[in-house]
């Protein structure tokens, strides 16, 4: 097997792919979709409680303490121009009769609340008797960024495989499979260089749409192990496109009728509960999603991560098995 004439053939295909545009066409879908996910979605929004007291109340600053950063002033006046200053600061304090909350007024609904759930415990000396722990349970990503984005990855996947597949029908209308069948090129560095295609169209698209989405801190080796994974998904769909699709309108409907195939269990997991997502089980597209869920959440696990690429692995496996004898048909013509 040759390294050279591997990349001569996915070469080829970049060629052939931009002189009609589809390589061009392929790449910039998937970004449209992004920038209008984007523009829906709204932003990631951090919660952060600062707390302000009047100095000698330690009761007070040892449960507000718990639950954020405190500040001390000297008296009830100073404590208020704290909280009229721009930063979002709660005032609590004891006045000697009662405790008192002071908000400037246009605090978010989500701090604002935490403050009188707060100042209730206080009141009523529930914090006394609970104790207050820390843990990271990842962060909440707006469902509409966490679909958007998954979408266009998952997406991306169907369309490298369209490459792959409308390539060979490309060759079977024009002849030229003639032409390989009297060349050094073998099966396997075909279907080898082939496939390069299906996998570097949703790597490319997965970190652009990293960047549009603005997400922070994801993890990049597990995004990238994902898409290189789940790639094989659109390549065997791509391969049997080619292979049983006698034209470019037949590879078309064909394309049309695996797309969904593969995109459907990924908007209906994303309405369904997840009780009812076991149905869903079969499809290679579902654990990739789950999986990309996971890493913008920031509660992927490497346990359950591989768990995750396990299963996509064994339902991609599973698939291209029942697909096996008619790709194997179809790439005879390849056979030297």
């Amino acid at each position: 097997m040759s390294l050279k004439r591997i990349f001569n053939i996915f070469r080829i295909d970049v060629v052939n792919g931009s002189r009609d545009k589809m390589v061009i066409y392929i790449l910039l879908t998937p970004i449209i979709f992004s920038f209008f996910f984007r523009v829906i979605a709204p932003g990631f929004q951090t919660l952060s409680l600062n707390f302000v007291t009047i100095s000698g109340q330690e009761e007070t600053a040892e449960i507000l303490n718990k639950f954020g950063d405190i500040e001390f002033t000297v008296s009830e006046a100073e404590l208020k121009e704290r909280v009229e200053e721009a930063t979002d600061v709660i005032g609590i304090y004891y006045d000697g009769e009662s405790f008192n909350l002071v908000l400037q007024g246009n605090e978010s609904k989500e701090i604002e609340e935490a403050a009188k759930l707060i100042l209730s415990g206080i009141q009523f000396e529930v914090w006394r008797s609970l104790e207050v722990e820390e843990s990271n349970k990842g962060r909440f990503v707006p469902p509409i960024t966490v679909f958007g984005f998954s979408f266009v990855v998952i997406i991306s996947f169907v369309l490298g495989g369209m490459v792959i597949g409308f390539n060979i029908i490309e060759e079977k209308e024009s002849g030229s499979m003639r032409a390989l069948m009297v060349t050094p090129i073998t099966k396997n560095e075909l279907i080898f260089g082939r496939s390069i295609m299906g996998i570097v169209i949703p790597l490319f698209h997965a970190l652009v749409a990293t960047l549009i989405f603005d997400i922070p801190s994801i993890d990049y080796l597990k995004l990238m192990i994902v898409c290189v994974v789940s790639s094989m998904i659109g390549i065997v769909f791509g391969f049997l496109i080619g292979v049983v699709s006698s034209s470019q309108m037949s590879g078309i409907a064909n394309m049309k009728i695996s797309g969904w195939l593969l995109l459907m269990p990924v908007m209906l997991a994303f309405i369904l509960p997840e009780r009812a997502q076991w149905i869903f089980f079969w499809s290679p597209t579902y654990w990739s999603f789950v999986a990309l869920r996971d890493i913008l959440n920031l509660s992927s696990k490497w346990s359950g991560f591989a768990f995750q690429i396990f299963w996509i692995c064994l339902t991609t496996a599973i698939l291209f098995l029942l697909m096996k004898s008619k790709i194997k048909r179809g790439l005879q013509t390849y056979q030297n």
